[in-house]
C-alpha cells in the first residue's frame, strides 16, 4: 500500500515557502518583538482525540493543534465511525462510542505521526476485526515491536513487517488480559498507548515498566489527560502503573500552546535579543519541553512566567554558556533547537541524553550534525550525545553562497535550521513544507519575528 506524502501546503505570508522545493532565508539584524498564540500542543491534541473517541458521549476539544498529525488522527477516527464535527478551527466535537468502532476489515494511514500510530495500534486491539495500519516511509522506519509484543501478550493478534515495523495488522479482542510488561528506554509512547486503553479492559490493566522511564513528562501528560476525562491511575513510581476498569466521561477542555514549538522562538529571542510573549503557555503546563526556557535563562535571557503566559527577553550583554553537560533526557524534542544555538555560544556545548533521537522521523543526532558541518561548524557526535564548538569568526563571515539544508522529511530539522537561517546568510531549506506535520504556519510566524516587519 502506498502512503501519500506527509506534507501539506499550509498558507504563509513568506512568499511561497511551504509549497516551494526550497526556501532561501535572509538573516535578520536587530532585536525582535512578537506577542502571539502558539499552535495547540500536538501531544495534548492527539491524546485528547484518542481519549474522547473512547469516552461515552460528546466531548469538545477547544483550540486543537492544527497540523498534519492532527489531520491524520481525524481521518483515522472517521474511518472507525467516530463522528467528528470540525466546522470551526477553534473546536473539535468528538462523539465517543466507549470503545466501539466500525466493523469489518479497515486500513488506517497515519502519515509521519508516531503518536497517532501507536495510539491506534493499541486502540485497534479493542476491535474484534482486522485493522491494517501503515504510514509514510519515515514512519515505516520507526520501531513498534515493544508495543506490538505487549498487545500480543495481552491476547491480540499481531502481524507486522520486519518484526515490529509498519505496515502492521491487528486483530483485536474484547478479552485482553494483563498484566503486561513494556520497556522504558525506547519511547514513552508505548506506555502511553497501553495506559489509554487500559480503563476499557474488563479487568483493567497492570503495566510493569522495565528499567528507568524515558521522557517521563510525556507519561505525566497522559496521566493528566486521562484524569481530566475521569480516569484515575495508580502510579507506583513509574515502575508499575495499575488502571482499574473505568469509564471515560465526555467533557469540554482547552488545549494549551505547544511548548516544543515555543522553543524556536525562545531561541530567536535569546540569540537576537528583544522580546517574545507566548499568550497561551505558562506554568500551569505539564509539557516537559517548557523547561527549555530555563536553558535560555542560563544563557542570559530573562523569563517572566504566569500560569497562562510566558515572556522571554533576550540578553542585552553577550550570551552565556553552560558549565558541564546539558542533559536533555526529559525534553529530547527540543534538543535540535539547542544544537543550532550552540555554535553562537562562547564555549563548547555538550548535549547528552539523546539516545531516543536516533529513532525519530530521522536520526536527530546524525542528520543535524551533517547539516551543521556543511556550515563549517566543528562537532563530535556519539551514541547519545553531541558536542558542538563555537562557530569561528571566519565561518560567520563566509560569503553568502547558498548552502542547501536537507530536512530529511523532519519538521523539527526544518524549524531549528530556520533559527540558524536568521543568523547566517545563504541557507536554503529544502522541503520547507514538512513543518506542516506539527506547525503549518511556522514560516509565517518566523517572518513575523523579523525586526521591522
Amino acid at each position: 500500500m502506498s502512503e501519500p506524502s506527509a506534507s501539506a501546503s499550509p498558507s504563509s505570508s513568506h512568499s511561497s515557502a511551504p509549497g516551494a522545493a526550497a526556501l532561501e532565508l535572509r538573516p535578520w539584524a536587530g532585536p525582535i518583538e512578537l506577542e502571539f498564540g502558539l499552535p495547540g500542543s500536538k501531544s495534548l491534541t492527539l491524546r485528547d482525540c484518542a481519549i474522547a473517541a473512547l469516552a461515552d458521549g460528546e466531548s469538545t476539544i477547544l483550540f486543537p493543534g492544527e497540523c498534519d498529525d492532527y489531520w491524520r488522527m481525524k481521518d483515522c477516527l472517521r474511518r472507525l465511525s467516530i463522528e467528528l464535527d470540525d466546522g470551526t478551527a477553534e473546536a473539535l466535537k468528538v462523539r465517543g462510542r466507549a470503545g466501539r468502532f466500525a466493523s469489518g476489515p479497515l486500513e488506517l494511514l497515519t502519515g509521519q505521526s508516531a503518536v497517532t500510530t501507536r495510539l491506534l495500534l493499541a486502540m485497534m486491539a479493542l476491535r474484534p476485526d482486522v485493522t491494517q495500519i501503515d504510514g509514510h516511509s519515515s514512519m515505516r522506519a520507526r520501531p513498534n515491536k515493544p508495543l506490538l509484543d505487549a498487545l500480543q501478550e495481552l491476547g491480540a493478534g499481531v502481524e507486522s513487517t520486519r518484526d515490529g515495523y509498519l505496515p502492521a495488522r491487528i486483530t483485536g479482542t474484547k478479552a485482553l488480559v494483563g498484566p503486561v510488561r513494556v520497556p522504558s528506554d525506547i519511547s514513552s509512547q508505548y506506555l502511553t498507548s497501553l495506559l489509554i486503553i487500559a480503563p476499557l479492559l474488563q479487568h483493567g490493566l497492570e503495566i510493569q515498566v522495565q528499567g528507568t522511564l524515558t521522557s517521563k513528562p510525556y507519561v505525566d501528560l497522559t496521566l493528566d489527560e486521562m484524569e481530566k476525562f475521569g480516569v484515575q491511575v495508580e502510579n507506583r513510581d513509574y515502575s508499575s502503573l495499575r488502571v482499574a476498569p473505568q469509564t471515560y466521561r465526555a467533557r469540554t477542555l482547552s488545549v494549551e500552546g505547544d511548548a516544543s514549538a515555543a522553543s524556536y522562538f525562545a531561541a530567536l529571542a535569546t540569540l537576537h535579543g528583544g522580546r517574545v510573549v507566548f499568550q497561551n503557555l505558562g506554568t500551569s503546563t505539564r509539557q516537559g519541553d517548557y523547561a527549555f526556557f530555563g536553558l535560555c535563562e542560563r544563557l542570559g535571557a530573562s523569563v517572566r512566567r504566569t500560569r497562562e503566559q510566558t515572556e522571554i527577553i533576550g540578553p542585552t550583554a553577550s550570551l552565556g554558556s553552560f558549565t558541564g553537560d546539558v542533559d536533555m533526557t526529559s525534553m529530547p524534542d527540543v534538543a535540535p533547537t539547542l544544537m543550532v544555538m550552540a555554535p553562537f555560544l562562547p564555549r563548547s556545548t555538550r548535549i547528552t541524553g539523546l539516545a531516543t533521537l536516533r529513532v525519530k522521523e530521522c536520526d536527530r543526532i546524525a542528520s543535524p550534525a551533517r547539516e551543521l558541518r556543511k556550515l563549517g561548524i566543528v562537532l563530535e557526535e556519539g551514541p547519545d550525545f553531541i558536542q558542538i564548538e563555537p562557530l569561528s569568526p571566519a565561518a560567520r563571515a563566509r560569503p553568502a553562497a547558498a548552502v542547501d539544508i536537507e530536512t530529511y522529511h523532519d519538521h523539527r530539522i526544518a524549524m531549528c535550521f530556520g533559527v540558524l537561517g536568521s543568523l547566517l546568510p545563504g541557507l536554503r531549506i529544502l522541503n520547507p513544507g514538512c513543518v506542516a506535520k506539527t506547525y503549518p504556519n511556522y514560516w509565517r510566524d518566523w517572518e513575523r519575528c523579523r525586526p521591522g516587519v
